[in-house]
């Protein structure tokens, strides 16, 4: 009796300190008043009441503008975020922000860094549209005190050689920032499918949760829908990479807003993952 009451408590200990993560990536669609109904003025309570469901323990947006910023920290409860604007370092610019859980997570250390070839100062790299960014964090769970890192990130549209480049810098950096070797989570928009090659050199480092899910992916395979709702789509550029974590489930979320539009012109990439 006294092993069987041992074991027990030591299942029940274990639980207490549960280390499974619920993790997402959400391309939120930057506010253009253009896109009409689908304008962020339109869908960004639907966006917030979709974040404040799924709540996950942490999340990273992409083409967050700072008004956007805002909504959603104003939006949601308990919610904060790390990240800069890409543009000025500050405000300026779009996001790729990591808001975490504060009830569960505390930010041991943070950072921005461009990708480009000085990505210590805002800046355009290689061949690239835009000035791209990455954004980390290195967070401790409040109850078990494991550190993990995680980094959210947005890959250029046209620039071929910048998002080569930018799969080198991304594995480069995770070495130079985490010499703890801590598990890593990176999410973003990559703007590429997973047969190009910057894509390919990721995944030889790092584990996509897509392939290597213990449960069967759910849900559309694509995540970019341009808002059209009237086809599923095909082309998945959102992804979520890890290193040191076991791949539960994996979810693209195309839920619906009450006027059968969608929240964003990306689906949410939503991830269970357990140290």
């Amino acid at each position: 009796m006294k092993f069987k009451f041992s074991g027990l408590f030591l299942l029940l200990f274990i639980l207490s300190f549960s280390q499974d993560y619920k993790v997402m990536s959400f391309n939120i669609r930057l506010q253009v008043e253009s896109d009409k109904d689908n304008a962020w003025t339109q869908r960004k309570q639907d966006a917030i009441d979709l974040l404040s469901y799924y709540h996950p323990d942490y999340f990273g947006v992409q083409e967050a503008l700072p008004e956007q910023m805002k909504d959603i920290k104003n939006g949601l409860k308990n919610y904060d975020y790390v990240g800069v604007g890409r543009d000025d370092g500050k405000e300026k610019g779009e996001f790729s922000a990591i808001f975490y859980d504060t009830d569960r997570l505390q930010v041991v250390s943070s950072g921005t860094f461009w990708l480009s070839e000085t990505p210590e100062k805002p800046s355009k790299g290689w061949d690239a549209a835009y000035n791209r960014i990455c954004t980390y964090a290195v967070f401790k769970d409040k109850k078990s005190k494991k550190e993990f890192m995680a980094l959210n990130l947005h890959f250029d549209h046209v620039g071929n050689v910048a998002r080569v480049k930018s799969a080198d810098l991304i594995l480069k950096k995770i070495k130079e920032i985490n010499p703890k070797n801590l598990p890593v989570t990176l999410s973003g928009d990559f703007n590429l499918t997973d047969d190009t090659e910057p894509i390919k050199i990721l995944s030889k480092n790092l584990t996509d949760t897509f392939y290597h899910s213990q449960t069967k992916h759910y849900g559309p395979v694509g995540t970019f829908t341009a808002f059209n709702v009237n086809e599923v789509p095909q082309n998945r550029i959102d992804y979520i990479f890890v290193k040191g974590f076991k791949v539960k489930s994996h979810r693209h979320i195309n839920d619906r807003r009450e006027n059968l539009l969608y929240p964003s012109d990306h689906f949410p990439v939503l991830v269970d993952i357990s140290l």
